[in-house]
This record gives C-alpha cells, structure tokens and sequence, in this order.
C-alpha cells in the first residue's frame, strides 16, 4: 500500500463519518419530530387546569405523543449512536429552558386573569419547543462532532 492509498483510504472514513453525523443530525432536528414534540408538551402542559375529564384525557394524549414519537424516532433512525453525556445534558437543558419557559407563562396567564392559564402557557411551550428543534441544529452538530473525535 502506498502512502497514496493510504491516505485515499483515512480521507473515505473521515468522509463516512461526516455522512454519518450530518445523518444523525438531520435525525435528531427533524422538524417532523419537532411537531410531534411541541404537540405533546402542549397536551400535557395544558391538562393542568382543564376540568376533570378533560385532563386525564389530555394526559393520556400527551404521554401517548411522547411515547409513540420516541419509539417511531428510535425505529426510523439510520444511524443509532449510544447517548453521550454532553447529549443527555443538553437534552435536559433544554427541557429546563421548556419547562421555565411554561411555568412563566402560567404566571403571565394568572397575572392576566385568564379563565384556563394554562392553555395559553402551554400553547407558547409548545413553539418554544418548536423553535428549539431548529435553533439548537448547530449545537447538535458540534456535540455529536465532539463526541466522534473523542
């Protein structure tokens, strides 16, 4: 083998690779996963203060969006990468900056009277979720980068 070839040869893995994390990327910032996300956290942040019925079913649709939308997401990947820990922290990161994101809306909501404030404050979750999907794609990058070389 001549240097040449060698060289032809790490410059095709590092090639893999960098198909296989834009792959892994696409993925994970699906939009379509996106929506499905924003739904269930609308579901479940909204059945706080619907009457009785009503709240259990929104719970029962909310739990059902975020189980059916891990299990499909986990199915229809191409590429399955074991979770690091700089992913799992963001992940929760961004569950935190959700989930604040929801509790001030909620007192926005009381602060203005409204009948159901927590429709409201989930409704601005759910597109806070949304746009996370998007606005963190470059984050995601860089961490499934990070974790490939090391």
């Amino acid at each position: 083998m001549t240097s040449y070839d060698a060289q032809a040869a790490l410059d095709a893995i590092h090639h893999r690779q960098q198909q296989t994390r834009d792959e892994y990327v696409r993925h994970a910032s699906s939009g379509t996963y996106g929506l499905v996300a924003a739904l269930s956290v609308f579901a479940t942040g909204s059945s706080i203060d619907l009457p009785s019925p009503w709240s259990l079913v929104t719970r029962l649709v909310g739990a059902g969006l975020i189980v059916g939308g891990l299990v499909v997401q986990r199915r229809q990947a191409r590429v399955h990468k074991r979770t690091s820990v700089a992913g799992a922290l963001f992940s929760l990161w961004v569950a935190a900056v959700v989930i604040a994101v929801f509790v001030a809306s909620v007192i926005a909501a009381r602060l203005a009277h409204l009948p159901i404030p927590s429709v409201p404050a989930a409704a601005v979750a759910a597109v806070v979720t949304l746009v996370a999907t998007y606005a963190t794609r470059p984050l995601v990058k860089r961490i499934a980068k990070r974790d490939d070389q090391g």
